[in-house]
């Protein structure tokens, strides 16, 4: 992209044009400015965020969709190993589980699997900036789509100066999930539980995903359709919701 020295005015003042390479960028960050300032976000704090210089776009290639091989993740998940690290998982938040499971009505041993699938117990939240993932995703997606990365944007950012989170420390997956439940920051925002009581909810930390998950589930009809609820979780039916079931049936008959 090209870097353009200059100033712009955006919704009424003067502000650097960091990352400015077309009438389109400039339109649709400015979506976000207006949004967010019209959600009584200071225009300070979002001149400081949406022109920070680490503000960047990642290759279309970096940020597109991957279709995941199910055949794959089904013989990883259900090996023996892996239903192991599982149970083990659960033992060690065991208090977390516990509450989680009677709080939402969720089993533990589905929202084990659920951050198992997603993240192998937190050794793969993801390494990219979230910020600049959904940014790249809001600038490159055709217009019909952009919005909804658009919205998503302005969930986090929202978070993270609610929070008083650098934005740009976040990281997580090639499509703007965090944390090991793996949630968008409007999913974090909606369903996010503060499970420590510590003032802020970090999907990083078991005490905060595993209850955040097991809401998710429990306002999308787990009670009564636990495919749905995952189907909802994931955003398709393929392969994610049976997986997920299936290991859980494995957890809960594992013998002890």
């Amino acid at each position: 992209m090209k870097l353009l020295i200059s100033l712009v005015v955006v919704s009424g003042f003067l502000l650097p044009a960091y990352s400015f390479a077309s009438n389109s960028d400039t339109i649709r960050l400015d979506y976000v400015k207006r949004r967010l300032i019209s959600s009584k976000v200071s225009k300070v704090e979002v001149n400081k965020l949406l022109f920070d210089k680490r503000l960047n776009k990642y290759p279309i290639k970096t940020v597109a969709y991957k279709e995941p091989d199910w055949k794959i993740i089904e013989n990883k998940l259900f090996s023996m190993s892996s239903v192991e690290k599982g149970a083990q998982y659960i033992l060690d938040h065991k208090a977390v589980f516990d509450k989680a499971e009677i709080d939402f009505g969720v089993k533990k041993e589905a929202i084990a699997g659920v951050i198992a699938i997603e993240t192998d117990f937190g050794r793969n939240s993801g390494n990219y900036i979230v910020f600049n993932v959904i940014y790249s995703r809001m600038q490159q997606w055709p217009k019909e789509k952009w919005m909804g990365q658009a919205r998503e944007l302005i969930a986090l950012s929202k978070y993270c100066l609610s929070s008083k989170i650098d934005c740009f420390s976040i990281k997580g997956s090639y499509a703007g999930a965090l944390g090991i439940v793996q949630f968008m920051p409007s999913s974090l925002m909606e369903y996010g539980v503060d499970g420590d009581g510590d003032g802020i909810i970090d999907l990083l930390k078991p005490a905060d995903a595993i209850p955040s998950a097991a809401n998710f589930l429990k306002t999308h009809g787990w009670s009564d359709n636990q495919l749905k609820a995952l189907t909802r979780y994931y955003g398709s039916s393929v392969g994610y919701p049976g997986i997920v079931l299936t290991y859980a049936d494995l957890l809960a008959n594992k013998p002890k």
